[in-house]
């Protein structure tokens, strides 16, 4: 901005300097007719920068406008919307460096001394703004190829959470504990992402623990028999119950398969029901214990 200002107090001498000098020679230095001619571009000058001001304000609202009803259009509202998101800054910022070129333009500013500002800004402010940049061809990526949505539950980072936001330069996610996480766009493409979300099923896995010497058969038919009762768990896949290990108890691998929107319903439920039905039905979870034995000598 302070370049255009420059260029544009630059033009502002240029023209005011060469109306005096043009006077002063055909005239003798009559000062009325070089106060009349530079008074008149002074004019001439002022109008064209009310001119812009108007063309700000107007341009302002119909950019607001145009936006509206391009977000508003069926087309739009097809669309994911984080893709509608990132459309409305994309659109916002085209729509208003069309309008400042327009003001440039109208401000008689040597497009040519614009042109020179704008590239020594821009190199500047890309050497300055590397990182920036490349969130921002990373959200251009995002959109895309679309590895999540807004409302898709994900994992990044260590950040578990529903996406709110996928914006030019940072993803929104808001985490089961209700805590905001501005990630930058360019760690979502870089980072391994777990995207929850994607299927429609998924599976709940759980170890289950008994004592030595439970029947084996009755413990895994205790919760075979429970999962046909539970309202989340499907029989389609169906259940999986095995004994997998021999350590310090008998060990079951117990895998059932919910729909994604009952996952943690499903989880907390089987818990603890697995434990209620085990004390209904005589079955030892095992403790922790330490055998010591004492040697005499």
């Amino acid at each position: 901005m302070n370049g255009l200002l420059f260029a544009l107090e630059a033009s502002v001498e240029d023209q005011v300097v060469d109306t005096a000098a043009k006077t002063v020679e055909g005239s003798s230095w009559d000062w009325s007719v070089v106060w009349a001619s530079v008074s008149e571009k002074l004019v001439s000058i002022a109008g064209r920068l009310i001119a812009c001001i108007l063309i700000l304000i107007i341009g302002h609202f119909i950019i607001k406008l145009v936006t509206k009803k391009i977000l508003n259009s069926k087309k739009m509202d097809k669309l994911d919307p984080g893709v509608r998101g990132f459309l409305r800054t994309f659109i916002k910022v085209l729509l208003n460096a069309i309008l400042i070129v327009t003001v440039v333009g109208i401000l008689g500013i040597p497009m040519a001394s614009v042109i020179a500002v704008l590239g020594a800004a821009g190199a500047a402010i890309a050497l300055a703004l590397q990182g920036t940049l490349g969130n921002l061809a990373s959200g251009i990526m995002l959109v895309v190829l679309r590895p999540f949505r807004v409302g898709d539950f994900i994992e990044v980072g260590g950040n578990l959470g529903t996406v709110l936001e996928i914006g030019l330069f940072a993803t929104t996610i808001l985490t089961i504990d209700n805590r905001h996480v501005i990630v930058p766009n360019g760690t979502m493409t870089t980072s391994t992402v777990i995207n929850y979300s994607s299927e429609e099923l998924r599976r709940v896995d759980m170890v289950v623990h008994t004592a030595y010497g439970t029947d084996m058969e009755k413990a895994k038919q205790v919760i075979l028999d429970y999962a046909k009762n539970d309202e989340y768990i499907l029989d389609d896949p169906a259940p999986f119950v095995r004994m997998t290990n021999m350590g310090d108890s008998m060990e079951y691998t117990v895998r059932m398969w919910v729909k994604n929107a009952d996952y943690w319903n499903a989880r907390f439920n089987l818990s603890e029901n697995i434990c209620a039905q085990f004390a209904k039905n005589g079955i030892a979870v095992p403790h922790q214990q330490v055998d010591l034995h004492v040697i005499s000598k």
